[in-house]
């Protein structure tokens, strides 16, 4: 599907009482938050895919048959870069970012050395996650973005590799029934290894919430499983948990660590960098828990 680039979203962030058609449950209490792409021309440029676009937060709270909705979009620091610039600086999965053509050289060679050892982008249009009392923006980078789940503003940028070591992962939390968070990331050549790595974001206790604790601050690795290969770590959107177990599926499907260190000299973009290996088998992965 071919996004109509022309139609950027607008936000809407006060509160906006919706016309109601029928009546709504009365059990229907509560807010759903959903992300996605909102921006998808800044200036002169355009995005190349629709999930690359700058991210829009919505709000849907239901109460006593009304429903509220507000919408913000997330002020991540790839958003104030490119508005700033008033067009795209900051590289996407599906689009490369390239120097304004009359910045001098030093300009460019800054940027060209920026994508080399890439600092991956924290626009999260991909999911919203609740870790402990946190709620936070998300996509498949080390960064995410705490936000408010009320008025949707902006509060903090946070890296996972300050918490454990993942340069990605996933955007889709698997949660018990005492409101522990359970995730996935890749740790890549890491002490000369790359592996999967499972982690454990607890519950927020009443002094976490009485301090305000940023829930990362608690995380615990659960377990790891090696990687067949130090550079090119299967891609994963998400992952199965049961009752004792995580279940991960290692597909052939695959990012290679090294084209993307080369993408941005080749002009390319880091999603052709996800190749198939059709000679490898699927290994599934069953790690206990509990």
């Amino acid at each position: 599907m071919k996004p109509d680039f022309s139609k950027n979203a607008e936000e809407s962030p006060e509160p906006c009482k919706a016309e109601i058609k029928g009546t709504l449950p009365d059990w229907l209490q509560g807010t759903l938050l959903r992300n996605g792409p909102g921006i998808f021309t800044v200036g002169d440029t355009s995005y190349n895919h629709w999930f690359d676009g700058l991210s829009i937060i919505h709000s849907f709270a239901f109460k006593d048959g009304e429903m509220i909705h507000r919408s913000r979009f997330l002020r991540s620091d790839t958003y104030k870069s490119n508005m700033a610039a008033n067009r795209i600086v900051v590289s996407e999965m599906g689009t490369m970012a390239y120097p304004d053509p009359s910045k001098n050289f030093i300009v460019k060679a800054i940027t060209f050395l920026n994508h080399t050892v890439p600092d991956f982008t924290d626009n999260g249009a991909s999911n919203i996650i609740k870790y402990g009392n946190d709620f936070f923006a998300t996509l498949e980078t080390n960064y995410i973005c705490k936000i408010d789940p009320v008025t949707l503003e902006t509060q903090e940028k946070v890296d996972y590799m300050k918490y454990l070591p993942v340069n990605l992962a996933s955007s889709h939390a698997h949660y018990d029934k005492e409101g522990n968070a359970f995730n996935i990331g890749t740790s890549i050549a890491d002490k000369g290894k790359t592996k999967y790595t499972f982690f454990k974001v607890p519950a927020a206790s009443e002094k976490d919430k009485a301090e305000n604790t940023l829930a990362l601050k608690n995380v615990e690795v659960i377990s790891t499983v090696p990687c067949r290969s130090l550079l090119t770590p299967s891609y994963y959107h998400s992952f199965g948990m049961t009752e004792n177990y995580f279940i991960f599926i290692e597909q052939p499907f695959k990012l290679d660590i090294l084209k993307m260190t080369t993408a941005y000299m080749r002009g390319i973009n880091w999603a052709s960098c996800l190749k198939f290996c059709p000679d490898e088998k699927t290994e599934e992965q069953a790690n206990r828990w509990t």
